[in-house]
């Protein structure tokens, strides 16, 4: 792929992140694309970037904790082990 094209991948990943709105489902397979997009973008036969893979990097990140379960680990907390608001 050359860098046009991973410049409009990430776009286009990044604008359906912005869709997502706290839909941890979709925030999840959303994740999995953006890893298996940055592991190929890092790859040595790869033409991205530096700003297209930080920008997927990122990406990752904000993915990662829009995926993560909203379970409280305050063991005081009488939402313990549940979702908590407190969080």
């Amino acid at each position: 792929m050359d860098d046009k094209r991973w410049r409009a991948l990430a776009e286009e990943m990044e604008k359906e992140a912005r869709a997502i709105r706290g839909e941890r489902m979709r925030a999840l397979e959303l994740k999995d694309k953006v890893e298996e997009a940055l592991s190929m973008a890092e790859s040595a036969d790869s033409s991205a970037d530096p700003q297209t893979l930080s920008r997927l990097d990122h990406l990752l990140m904000v993915l990662a904790e829009a995926a993560k379960e909203n379970v409280c680990t305050n063991t005081k907390c009488p939402h313990y082990s549940k979702k908590c608001k407190m969080r």
